[in-house]
């Protein structure tokens, strides 16, 4: 069955949706966008210094054009060395710390790296 939209017809998207859409859009033009993270699971950890992922929050600050990445958790803000764009995902890390993020869900992972271990937790964003 071939369903035809009418001229008056129109797609509802959510604000958030339609947000991650208009960023993410033109992939090869300067984007920048701010998103609100919740970090909810907690895969593993070898050092017991590390805490776990109790809906902790964060916010991710991203910029296509100049191709940065930050990180603000915890009082603190960290730029992100080698950051990459692609159409289905952003990613950049340091030595301490990785991040990769799906563009259509906002689905997140982050990875913390210290000595003799890694913390991996998993979380959702949306726009800000």
């Amino acid at each position: 069955m071939e369903r035809r939209l009418s001229r008056g017809s129109a797609l509802n998207l959510s604000a958030s949706a339609a947000a991650l859409l208009f960023i993410w859009s033109n992939a090869g033009e300067a984007t920048a966008g701010q998103f609100d993270c919740t970090l909810t699971t907690l895969e593993s950890t070898a050092n017991p210094n590390f805490t776990g992922a109790e809906s902790r929050s964060m916010a991710v600050s991203v910029d296509q054009g100049a191709k940065t990445i930050i990180v603000s958790q915890d009082g603190t803000d960290q730029s992100l060395d080698h950051v990459t764009f692609s159409q289905l995902t952003i990613n950049g890390y340091t030595d301490t710390l990785s991040l990769g993020m799906d563009k259509s869900s906002g689905n997140i992972v982050l990875q913390t790296y210290g000595p003799n271990a890694a913390k991996t937790e998993f979380g959702t964003c949306r726009v800000k």
